[in-house]
Parts: C-alpha cells; sequence; structure tokens
C-alpha cells in the first residue's frame, strides 16, 4: 500500500474496497443502464498526503468514472458518468469545490455543494434521479450520528441504486453503556438490551441491527458487512454496509471482500516486517499472523449463517440454492465455499435432496436451476 497511507492502514483499505467494487460496477451497470451517478455525502477531504487527492474517496471515484466512461466508449456505447461531492466543513470543502472545477470534462460532470448533507436530501435525490441511469451513495462519516437511519431513509430509497455505509462500530460499542448516548436510529430502540454483551459481541450484534434498518428502510433485499481492522490493534475498527437489489451486487462485492481481506494481511504482514527489520530475510507473507479478532468474527459469522440457512430450508419445502447462496453472503467472512460444504455435509448425511443436476456429482451453482428440498422426517 502506499505511502500516503501510513499509520492510516484502515483508510487506504477502506479506499481499497471502494476502488475494486467501482470498478467493476461502473463497467456492468455503464453497460446496462443509460449513465451513473455517484454520491459521496462526506467528502472530506480529510488526512489527504496527496496533492491530486488520489488517495480519497472522491478522488478515487472520479478518476474510475472517467476510466468506465472511456471504456465504455471504445466500445461504443455512450453512458453518462456524474458525481456529487459533499461537505459540510467550510475549510475542507473549499479544496473539494477546486477539485470538482479541475477534474469535470466535457464527458464527465464533477459537481461540489456546501452542505450538511442529511439537510439536501430531496436536492441529492433530484441530481441522482433518473430511471435510466443509476446511483451509488456514499455515506463516512468520522462518528455513528451521521449513520443514522432517520437522516438516510430518502437516500435509501433512490432506485436503482445501492450504498455503501461506513459504521463506526468501535466507537458503538465503547460508548453503547453511556446513558448519554443515544443509539436508537442506529441499534433500535431496544439497544440498551446488548449492554449485557461483551465487547465483540456488541460490534456484532451492531452490524446486524444496523443491516437489519437498512433493509427495511431502505428496501433492500440483500445487506453485506465487510469489517475493517484497526493498523495498530487486533481489532474491528469499522464495517463498511453494503446494501443492494440485485444479486449481481452481492457477487461483485462478496468479491472484493475476499480481495479486502487478502490486502489486509499484506498491509498488517508489512506493518509487522517494518516494526522488525532484523527479520527482512523473510517475506511479508511469512512473517505474518492473522489476527485473532477476525477469526473469532469468521468463527461467529458462519455459525449464524448455517443457522440462518437451517431457517431457510426449514421454512420452505422446495428453495432454490441462490436463495441459500443470498442469505449465506450477507453475513461477514462467508464464501460460497462455505455454503457448498454445509450442504454437501447435508446431502451426504441424508438431510437434504438435491435436485436438478445435469449429472451425479455437478457442483451447486447460481442460474443452473439447483433446487433444494429437506427430507422430512
Amino acid at each position: 500500500m502506499e505511502d500516503e497511507y501510513t499509520d492510516r492502514e484502515q483508510s487506504g483499505i477502506k479506499h481499497f474496497a471502494l476502488r475494486k467494487y467501482l470498478g467493476p460496477a461502473t463497467r456492468i451497470i455503464g453497460s446496462g443502464w443509460r449513465g451513473f451517478t455517484y454520491v459521496d455525502c462526506c467528502a472530506g477531504p480529510w488526512e489527504s498526503q496527496s496533492a491530486d487527492f488520489s488517495d480519497t474517496s472522491f478522488g478515487i471515484a472520479v478518476a474510475i468514472l472517467k476510466e468506465a466512461e472511456q471504456s465504455l466508449r471504445d466500445r461504443g456505447r455512450n453512458a453518462k458518468f456524474k458525481a456529487l461531492l459533499i461537505e459540510e466543513k467550510s475549510s475542507s470543502y473549499k479544496l473539494l469545490a477546486e477539485f470538482a472545477r479541475s477534474a469535470t470534462n466535457d464527458r464527465v460532470s464533477v459537481e461540489a455543494r456546501n452542505w450538511d448533507f442529511r439537510e439536501h436530501t430531496d436536492e441529492i435525490r433530484r441530481f441522482v434521479a433518473n430511471p435510466k441511469s443509476f446511483g451509488f451513495t456514499f455515506i463516512d462519516p468520522t462518528g455513528w450520528t451521521l449513520a443514522e437511519i432517520a437522516g438516510l431513509e430518502p437516500l435509501l430509497r433512490i432506485e436503482p441504486g445501492e450504498v455503501l455505509i461506513n459504521l463506526m462500530t468501535s466507537f458503538i460499542a465503547r460508548f453503547i453503556n453511556n446513558e448519554a448516548t443515544k443509539l436508537e436510529e442506529v441499534l433500535g430502540p431496544d439497544y440498551r438490551d446488548m449492554r449485557t454483551l461483551s465487547h465483540e459481541e456488541k460490534e456484532d450484534e451492531a452490524v446486524r441491527r444496523y443491516c437489519d434498518l437498512i433493509k427495511r428502510q431502505g428496501r433492500f433485499p440483500y445487506v453485506c458487512a465487510l469489517p475493517v481492522m484497526k493498523h495498530d490493534q487486533d481489532a474491528i475498527h469499522f464495517y463498511l454496509i453494503f446494501a443492494t437489489r440485485n444479486l449481481k451486487g452481492v457477487e461483485v462485492f462478496k468479491e472484493v471482500e475476499k480481495r479486502t481481506e487478502r490486502e489486509t494481511e499484506v498491509v498488517q504482514a508489512n506493518k509487522q516486517q517494518r516494526a522488525r527489520p532484523n527479520l527482512d530475510l523473510f517475506t511479508p507473507d511469512v512473517l505474518f499472523k492473522r489476527q485473532e479478532r477476525y477469526q473469532r468474527l469468521s468463527e461467529r459469522s458462519k455459525v449464524n449463517a448455517r443457522r440462518a440457512l437451517d431457517a431457510l430450508l426449514d421454512n420452505k419445502a422446495i428453495i432454490d440454492y441462490e436463495e441459500c447462496w443470498a442469505e449465506a453472503m450477507q453475513f461477514p467472512a462467508v464464501y460460497e465455499q462455505d455454503l457448498g460444504d454445509w450442504l454437501g455435509a447435508y446431502e451426504r448425511s441424508g438431510i437434504i435432496q438435491v435436485n436438478g443436476r445435469a449429472k451425479p456429482g455437478e457442483v451447486l451453482k447460481r442460474k443452473s436451476g439447483h433446487t433444494i428440498t429437506k427430507v422430512r422426517p
């Protein structure tokens, strides 16, 4: 990872994930729709170390929009790309406005606004609104108050569209026991029940509850969560919460999650190696010790995903493999291989019957007509 992310590696990981999702998303959506609109609600710039803002979310996004527009135009497609960059703090907004002016060209429009985005949701919706264009909204606050559902509902309901939100779970878990902290709009009205949980359980439950709120208020069938580790501790700093109405979005985001997991390992390994220069005979991959916090999250998440899968199988006489896949993939650190292992074990034990295979032993896949029936005693 670039030197500009030194001691803020978690921002680098966040930008890595944003880049890896927006790249394919703009090309996929741009070839199926007539346009793509990116909205950055808390643009900053914050802690940028690059003169061209290439280490900021908005700098990355605008560069990707331009690349996607050029790629599609080379293929004979005329798609309109535009970006709305929003910042409330006046001093940061001046830099943002200068960037927007310099970044705009005759093919990609970039506009900046000095707003508290929660007070201008109608204007944001009008900027995005186009039934033939796709909207992507990124909300990256420095705390949790700007992630409160009450202020987000109009943006969550933009259709067609997707949303990516930075949820600061480490802050939430730290302050949830403080009576002065109000978290109803992030965790629901009964959030005080979480106070008896351990710190890690509070983080996990906060993610689950917030994802449920996003689903309900935005009418999203699919909401995924990607953990981002702290750069200097074996702890999770925040989650990227991704909401989509399309299974293709889930597929691309899960691939991003897998690649981000690997990138995190490389970043942490490099950091460990810099801290122990006498071990420079070894590559970072050899030196790296996977964070125990992530391992514990992975184990608990797999248990919860399997429970959700069991509930699906119990509640339906016959179920499409796609539905099983979509349910499981919404849990962090759960991948299709895990789902395949669970279903394979169930089939060998006679718990389920798989239908629609073209030949015996065919691997279960989406869009292949595979269905599953639970064998009733």
